[in-house]
């Protein structure tokens, strides 16, 4: 289950970028969408667990994986025109 929010990192090169994110699959999605190519992706609860660790848009990691596999992944292929 999601929470509200999280905290969401893009770490490219040597500069960190960090923003709130809701948590809701457009959310997510639309902070993955606008990182940069070649960048780390961690998203992590306001606790500091992580949610979801990624490098560019291969993810490593992701607490609820049934959101990644069958949410997040087939989202973010859609909005990018990508076929499943």
């Amino acid at each position: 289950m999601l929470e509200s929010k999280y905290k969401a990192f893009e770490i490219r090169d040597d500069k960190v970028s960090q923003m709130l994110v809701d948590g809701n699959l457009l959310s997510i999605a639309d902070f993955i969408r606008n990182c940069h190519e070649g960048s780390i992706i961690t998203i992590h609860t306001l606790d500091g667990e992580p949610f979801l660790l990624g490098l560019s848009k291969l993810f490593l990691y992701c607490e609820d994986r049934m959101l990644l596999d069958q949410q997040l992944i087939p989202y973010l292929r859609s909005i990018s025109g990508e076929s499943g």
